[in-house]
């Protein structure tokens, strides 16, 4: 990717994939434009809003040079996603979901870690606020003092390993956990050289986390709270309850476990991912849905027989203790407004 756009080698593209965000869009957009970081490309991609958001996307481009808007037919974030890659011209990218908010010190800093370290990609921590709340929080946090770092070469097996909240904060360990999501991190535009999202897929960020984890020969992980992940009733992680919703989720794990195992990395995050087979079976409605589901159940048995017996208890344990954080989580930070 050229940086011939931007003029700098400490450019920065900034992703937005943007559907029916009219009421939260002007101030994830302001929060970005804010950055301390001024060499930012930010591309706007319009994914066939029907809401008013694509024209607001050319309102707001209109106002700032920075901007460049782009609107496609409707093809899910991963096209989006994917769109924005094929035009950015920073030497390094980043994305942020249509209704977070980012910390004007998010790029400075990710980019600051990233360059010293000789990185590939920079993390943050983030906080899960209610939209209501999401402006006052940024507000709050602006001047917090920059944290500590902690830089490691083995991403892949981290994300495999390192995902249990209890444990992780037991071992002090909560700097090597990331999560799937593309937000929160900043990467060389290189990594995506011949990597992009699934098109009209869900969890297509998990669909490349270890294609991306694995090409990385380092990571940077800061402790500071960037990021601003807002928690709506209506997005799509709380509302989409489909046999094809957690068929997709499936996969995704199920590539994730592929990739692992390949590389001698015990999959334990990607065998907790297989679970979403429990809800896939809850959710068959259709004779399609039930084909679906028995295709689906014969790969995760496929898998799992690749595991040794050590392996596939150990994978259980961490599944189940996981799996009782995640209903925790369920029931106070998604419930957030």
């Amino acid at each position: 990717m050229s940086t011939d756009h931007l003029g700098s080698a400490r450019a920065v593209s900034v992703i937005v994939p943007v559907y029916n965000a009219v009421a939260h869009l002007r101030a994830c957009v302001a929060s970005i434009l804010a950055q301390t970081h001024r060499d930012l490309e930010v591309i706007l991609v319009d994914d066939g809003s029907t809401d008013g958001s694509g024209e607001l996307c050319d309102e707001l481009g209109a106002a700032d040079a920075r901007l460049r808007v782009i609107h496609q037919r409707n093809g899910g974030i991963g096209a989006a996603q994917n769109a924005g890659l094929d035009v950015a011209s920073g030497s390094f990218i980043t994305f942020c979901d249509n209704d977070d908010l980012m910390s004007p010190h998010f790029v400075k800093r990710l980019l600051d870690v990233l360059v010293e370290t000789d990185a590939d990609i920079s993390c943050c921590r983030w906080w899960n606020v209610g939209a209501s709340t999401a402006a006052a929080s940024l507000a709050a946090h602006t001047d917090d003092p920059p944290g500590e770092v902690l830089v490691f070469d083995d991403a892949a097996r981290s994300y495999q390993t390192v995902f249990s909240s209890a444990l992780r904060r037991l071992r002090r360990d909560e700097l090597r956990y990331f999560s799937e999501a593309n937000w929160g991190k900043l990467y060389r535009a290189s990594m995506f050289d011949g990597i992009r999202f699934p098109a009209g897929r869900y969890a297509q960020d998990v669909s490349v986390a270890m294609d991306l984890y694995l090409r990385a020969r380092r990571v940077a992980s800061c402790s500071d709270r960037l990021y601003f992940w807002l928690q709506r009733g209506d997005s799509v992680s709380h509302s989409l309850r489909s046999a094809s919703y957690f068929h997709d989720i499936l996969r995704a794990h199920a590539h994730s476990f592929t990739a692992a195992l390949d590389h001698g990395i015990v999959p334990a995050r990607a065998y907790f991912g297989l679970t979403a087979l429990r809800r896939e079976r809850q959710s068959v409605r259709t004779a399609s849905d039930a084909a679906m589901y028995r295709e689906d159940r014969a790969l995760v048995c496929m898998l799992k027989s690749r595991l040794s017996a050590r392996q596939r208890a150990h994978c259980a344990g961490l599944s189940l203790l996981r799996r009782a954080e995640v209903l925790v989580y369920d029931r106070t930070v998604h419930r957030r407004r």
